[in-house]
């Protein structure tokens, strides 16, 4: 088929925006940020219009970084502009996307002397860039100059070999000649490009090594929750670029003065746990040294007891102390058997590097994890709460019991039909458990009274809501309450207007109020009452349907007729020990409410509608019997 004028067009501005990001990413390279701003501010304006949400993504990371560099933003605000790109990268899964994102935020932290966090984001940068090599060779660059600063000239090498040779093959003449110009000047020696075969080994070996560890490390931190996983990963990576037998990573547990760990690799037997008094472990937290050790039972430091608790020899070792960014020990290293001779100072080179971040993703998830409990301890406490509240109904009138529970569960299926995020949901939850909390302040003869209301007692059991909405108001924590509360208030609110406390209309009712009112009044009619049994099903669906666009949203209502009849029907028999046979449940998993109120309607169902309203009705009408055969 061939190609329109249109498509023809649109090739074009795509091609017309990418220039415009290489051509920034150039003015970056030759310092000129503010210029370089002008072309990602066009960029961004035509890959949003396409919604390259990638790209997208990239120009916002290096707009924060040359707002920063440029002096446009301050330290903080270019890294929030930066954080706000990082959700949008990862929702891509590219990874030169994600990279670009964690370059920004390492150069700035280069910039500011915060290393460790520099070597953290450059790292994995630099492993997973594969569409941006300017800014590959920016990143290796930076890891080197950032060791310079850290006077660690083995490792700053190695990363300057490697920028070389990317620059190198990416045909970058320019950069080949900026990196030879800083190893000259900062490190004294000159990369000699001739030397191609031997470097390009070295290169892959260095790669492979410390940079592929380095690059594991910071992943590990952004996806594992688990302490324990987190520690294996960072013990595995350091086994295999040290080439060794085995590695430990032990916890300083400081009120104890105790060291721990569950990951020491080869064992099979939990967690070790000594003093930390004892042992080269020991000896590390107590002096903050780095020891390397030829042969470890000729030394008197040696806690022998490990070994004897494992049964596992060792020979050689090097034990280096973990430091978190304010340079304190929270653990120790201590790596076992090297395969090919003993242990050397380059070793302890490489074991700074993935120690530096380790240290830092280590305490970081600890804090994670703590924060979590704290913020799960008060979800727990907010929800048994609210349990209790809803739960002092119950007590007030039995036969009501579960009324608010059933209102949750078909507001949940609802707001499930509507595709609403688990947040709204479980506000909507919360609202629908405390809906009828203001019936605690209703007389008991009108809240129980088995015969019909008169006026007055009508018009003082409506008040309900506003004492629901008076007591929530003063329980209100937080802004999530806030809007539970509203919702809670709004569920006897109808949509053309007519209904109370406040005689909401349309969209002015909340939208979890709305949702609540087709719940409560749906419970309520298939409910027993004091002044009446439950309505008949054709009734039942008559109201619910008659009410579309006046006293309920139409949408919702849509959205509740939408559901299968089986999953209902597990609502309504919740409260009786009934459970659905599987044969009716297949039956009633079939049909939908909506087709269900149309079969009521019908004079003369066929065979098969006559099945599923015998098999409907059979349930409704005799949940608080036992489930015999009909």
């Amino acid at each position: 088929m061939p190609k329109t004028h249109n498509d023809t067009a649109v090739k074009e501005t795509k091609g017309c925006a990418q220039k415009l990001l290489l051509e920034a990413l150039e003015l970056y390279n030759c310092e000129k940020y503010t210029e370089s701003i002008k072309k990602l501010s066009a960029a961004h304006k035509i890959f949003l219009a396409f919604k390259d949400i990638a790209k997208v993504s990239v120009c916002i990371s290096l707009t924060g970084l040359m707002k920063y560099l440029s002096k446009e933003e301050d330290y903080y605000k270019s890294l929030l502009l930066i954080e706000d790109s990082k959700f949008l990268a990862e929702s891509t899964g590219n990874k030169s996307v994600i990279a670009v994102n964690k370059f920004a935020f390492g150069q700035i932290y280069f910039c500011e002397n915060k290393y460790n966090e520099a070597l953290f984001y450059l790292a994995a940068a630099a492993d997973d860039m594969e569409d941006f090599p300017l800014i590959r060779i920016k990143a290796y660059t930076l890891l080197a100059l950032t060791y310079i600063r850290l006077k660690n000239k083995k490792m700053a090498y190695d990363f300057l070999e490697i920028a070389f040779r990317y620059a190198e093959t990416s045909g970058l003449k320019q950069e080949c000649h900026n990196i030879s110009r800083i190893s000259d000047s900062l490190l004294h020696t000159k990369i000699d490009p001739d030397q191609k075969n031997k470097k390009k080994e070295k290169e892959n070996e260095t790669n492979n090594s410390v940079l592929g560890a380095l690059a594991k490390v910071a992943r590990a931190v952004n996806t594992e929750s688990s302490i324990e996983e987190l520690l294996l990963t960072i013990a595995e990576e350091t086994r295999i670029v040290l080439n060794a037998d085995r590695c430990s990573v032990f916890l300083y547990d400081k009120e104890k003065n105790e060291l721990w760990s569950k990951i020491a690799q080869g064992v099979e037997k939990g967690e070790i746990r000594f003093s930390a008094d004892k042992g080269f472990a020991g000896y590390v937290v107590k002096t903050g040294e780095t020891i390397r050790i030829k042969d470890a039972y000729n030394d008197s430091r040696f806690n022998k007891d490990i070994d004897a608790y494992t049964g596992y020899k060792t020979y050689n070792l090097l034990c280096m102390p973990m430091r978190n960014i304010k340079f304190e020990i929270i653990g120790v290293f201590q790596v076992l058997n090297k395969k090919n001779g003993d242990f050397t100072e380059y070793d302890e080179e490489i074991l700074l590097s993935i120690g530096t971040n380790a240290g830092i993703a280590i305490e970081n998830n600890m804090l994670l994890n703590i924060q979590q409990k704290m913020i799960q301890d008060q979800k727990n406490l907010f929800t048994g709460f609210i349990d209790t509240l809803s739960a002092s109904i119950d007590a007030r009138d039995k036969i009501t019991l579960g009324h608010s529970n059933r209102v949750k569960q078909y507001s949940e299926l609802i707001s499930y039909k509507l595709g609403l995020d688990e947040d709204f949901t479980e506000i909507i939850s919360k609202a629908a458990m405390l809906h009828d909390i203001g019936k605690i302040g209703i007389r008991d003869a009108v809240l129980q009274k088995k015969g019909s209301l008169t006026k007055e007692e009508y018009e003082h059991i409506k008040d309900h809501v506003r004492i629901t909405y008076d007591i929530l108001c003063r329980t209100s924590m937080n802004s999530a309450f806030a809007e539970i509360t509203e919702i809670a208030a709004s569920h006897h609110e109808k949509y053309d207007g007519s209904g109370y406390f406040r005689g909401l209309k349309g969209e002015e009712i909340p939208f979890g109020g709305r949702i609540l009112a087709v719940s409560d009044v749906f419970d309520a009619i298939t409910s027993d009452r004091h002044y009446r049994d439950r309505m008949p099903l054709k009734d039942v669906f008559s109201i619910m349907i008659k009410g579309k666009n006046k006293h309920f949203d139409g949408k919702i209502i849509d959205a509740f007729l939408d559901i299968p009849c089986d999953i209902i029907m597990d609502v309504l028999i919740s409260e009786y020990g009934i459970k659905l046979k599987d044969a009716d449940r297949k039956q009633l998993s079939m049909v939908k409410l909506i087709d269900f109120a149309n079969i009521l309607q019908k004079e003369k169902p066929n065979k098969t509608e006559q099945k599923i309203i015998e098999i409907f009705n059979c349930y409704y009408n005799r949940r608080s019997e036992n489930n015999d055969d009909y």
